[in-house]
């Protein structure tokens, strides 16, 4: 190299030898995942020696930094990319997503406007999205946030902004301490806790989210948001968004979104979907009926990041209502032009200006599976899920907290001719998790259902099968004869 080169100038002139390097490194990382123990916690020292590195005076070589990742960084993940890691709803990453995630960082161009290749890519994607699902596309518009909560918030947003604008409130201009109408909003009791931030982060306040009870399958009761609706009215406040389950985390449930897309529309209220997860099972069979009415919502939140397998973070709103947006989130500054009239600039219908491009490594991972794969991918993890909930259903010594919905189930723990209560439930349970993490051999986290302690396991991996069934069944039950004898 050139004396005096800049070094990302000498990086730019290697960039394919330190490129083949890092992608021999990833390539071995992501191969001999699957052999390695689901949950890897990092080691004392190398806690350590992570928070206490100094600042080097002058820069380090690539190669040294490159070497430093595999050593320190690549050994110590969370478990999501594991087939045998049940936690939540996190999915692996597309590997074809993390190469054109790789394209688009080259490139450094943000998906928020201007004139560039993604940015049409964008219309595509978009439709792309909508029609899986079954949201209208004619004058609809798909945005690409960090994910749930972001796009969940700009949807409320809009709709706080709309609905005051209704009611003769220039809510941008006059703000929240104008003495206005109180604002509120409805979700279900087993909504996420997102929902609850975005009303914080609104302004509107938790006295002014009103969470609707749930029926015995923990799904929204629409006539007690009829209700609740009716007596806000009759008060004299402003409702303005109803969010209803698409597939709540904990549980899987899917909200009667037909029913309350029939509420929404009789008191002309914002329907907005979480879906995050679950939207995605308009795919499956099984379930597309149940998601039916999301072609009614107002709008929809649902994450690339999770089914799809696109590496985080990537969470998509979908919105009828581009103009409502645009009103709540529009501020060109002198120095941007005002876009252009073939593709709408992202950044005018909502809070950020820049922010990355997650076009291309969600285009990819769509485009790898197709329609089809991604349908059998949904309904793969839903089946597995089925499959679970009747093992538990049927052995003497496991106990279904709930019944499956989704790729989700809930169940515990209970020994055989045994009589333990609640809290000794709970403890064993709580152990039993623990030890299905120090066995290495799965990730199988805790949750609560009515106020008991769950095993929750959520099948979400591209390469789950019946087998993973049949381990995570005897891995369960022979931790828990150990534990509880």
């Amino acid at each position: 190299m050139a004396l005096g080169m800049h070094p990302f100038t000498q990086d730019r002139e290697e960039f394919e030898r330190l490129g083949a390097r890092t992608a021999g490194m990833l390539g071995e990382y992501l191969r001999a995942l699957p052999a390695q123990p689901v949950d890897r916690v990092v080691p004392e020292e190398a806690r350590h020696r992570l928070m206490s590195l100094p600042m080097p005076d002058t820069g380090l070589p690539a190669d040294e930094i490159l070497e430093f990742l595999r050593r320190e960084i690549l050994p110590w993940p969370v478990s999501v990319g594991h087939r045998r890691s049940y936690g939540w709803v996190n999915s692996p990453p597309a590997p074809i997503a993390i190469l054109a995630d790789a394209v688009a960082s080259t490139m450094n161009c943000g998906l928020d406007g201007f004139d560039h290749s993604a940015l049409f890519l964008m219309s595509s994607l978009g439709r792309w999205i909508m029609e899986l699902v079954g949201f209208p596309t004619r004058g609809s518009l798909c945005l690409l946030l960090s994910g749930g909560s972001a796009a969940t918030l700009n949807a409320l947003s809009a709709a706080r902004h709309h609905a005051a604008e209704r009611a003769g409130w220039d809510l941008r201009k006059e703000g929240l301490q104008g003495g206005r109408a109180r604002l509120v909003a409805y979700a279900s009791a087993e909504s996420h806790s997102s929902i609850q931030k975005c009303v914080e982060q609104l302004g509107v306040g938790t006295d002014n989210l009103r969470d609707i009870e749930v029926d015995d399958a923990f799904r929204m009761r629409p006539d007690a948001l009829r209700r609740a609706v009716e007596a806000d009215l009759a008060a004299g406040h402003l409702p303005f968004a109803i969010v209803a389950c698409g597939g709540a985390t904990n549980t899987g449930a899917i909200d009667p979104l037909d029913a309350v897309a029939d509420v929404a529309r009789e008191f002309g209220i914002w329907l907005h979907v979480d879906g995050a997860f679950g939207a995605w099972a308009a795919l499956d069979p099984a379930y597309a009926e149940r998601f039916k009415a999301v072609a009614r919502a107002d709008s929809v939140t649902l994450n690339p990041h999770k089914w799809p397998q696109v590496p985080v973070d990537c969470g998509a709103l979908l919105t009828r209502h581009p103009d409502a947006h645009r009103a709540a989130f529009s501020l060109t500054p002198d120095y941007l032009p005002a876009g252009n009239s073939e593709v709408p600039w992202p950044c005018e219908y909502m809070f950020q200006l820049t922010y990355g491009n997650r076009a291309l490594k969600t285009w990819a991972a769509l485009a790898r599976l197709g329609r089809s794969g991604l349908a059998e991918l949904v309904t793969r993890c839903n089946r597995l899920a089925g499959l679970l909930d009747a093992r538990v259903r049927v052995a003497p010594d496991l106990e279904l907290l709930a019944p499956a919905s989704l790729s989700v189930v809930n169940f515990r723990y209970r020994p055989a001719g045994r009589r333990l209560d609640d809290a000794a439930l709970d403890d064993l349970n709580q152990r039993i998790s623990a030890a299905v993490s120090e066995s290495g051999e799965a990730h199988l986290p805790t949750s609560r259902v009515r106020g008991r302690t769950s095993l929750r396991a959520c099948f979400l991996h591209y390469e789950n099968d019946e087998g993973d069934v049949d381990h995570l069944v005897g891995l369960v039950q022979r931790l828990g004869s150990e534990l509880a004898a």
